[in-house]
């Protein structure tokens, strides 16, 4: 098969496979505090349909694969997926991007089924303001699940996505950088991007 190629001649080597739309927090800047119309089970790919299609795109030329959501690990048995896709040959990086609230629970298990990298979003290290953030109670849950991933040195690095807003979280910034300086994290500071969930982009 021929690679995939672009209009400026660049081979796509990297893909994206969003398992679920579906997540456990209401990010102020993500979606509504209702929440969303989900879509129905039957619309999801299953986890052999998964894997059919990132074979195939390895063959076009993909090397690396990151799962993504909504939260991934919210996608029942998620463990197993990642199991499925690290045993395709030719596939040479396997990244999760999570919020961490359920990492604790599923550190061992996606480490034992081959995921390779992670990158896990916390905006604040002050619980009031994460859960003003993220509209639930979840700071512990997630530091707890980065110690956990510390355990598992297959998972490297550990990445932490902070998305940086004015007047919000901007006045932790050293704060993070302190948090790199003690711990295996590579601190990124995203910018906020106009996903408009309340209109708050200006």
């Amino acid at each position: 098969m021929s690679p995939l190629v672009d209009t400026f001649g660049r081979i796509a080597k990297n893909l994206r496979v969003s398992v679920t739309d579906r997540c456990d927090l209401r990010c102020l800047y993500c979606m509504p505090p209702e929440g969303l119309e989900w879509l129905p089970r039957p619309e999801l790919l299953t986890f052999e349909e998964i894997e059919r299609l990132v074979r195939v795109m390895v063959r076009l030329g993909v090397e690396k694969v990151r799962i993504t959501g909504g939260e991934p690990l919210v996608r029942k048995d998620l463990p197993v997926l990642v199991e499925k896709l690290a045993r395709i040959e030719g596939l040479d990086d396997l990244a999760l991007t999570t919020n961490g609230v359920q990492l604790k629970r599923f550190a061992a298990d996606l480490a034992a089924a081959g995921l390779r990298r992670i990158n896990v979003s916390l905006d604040s290290l002050q619980q009031d303001r994460l859960f003003h953030i993220v509209r639930r109670d979840v700071l512990d849950n997630v530091l707890e699940g980065l110690e956990e991933l510390e355990r598992h040195p297959s998972i490297r690095p550990i990445k932490v996505n902070v998305v940086t807003m004015r007047g919000i979280n901007d006045d932790e910034i050293l704060a993070f950088a302190k948090l790199a300086m003690r711990k295996p994290y590579i601190i990124r500071f995203i910018e906020f991007m106009p996903l408009d969930a309340e209109e708050r982009w200006q």
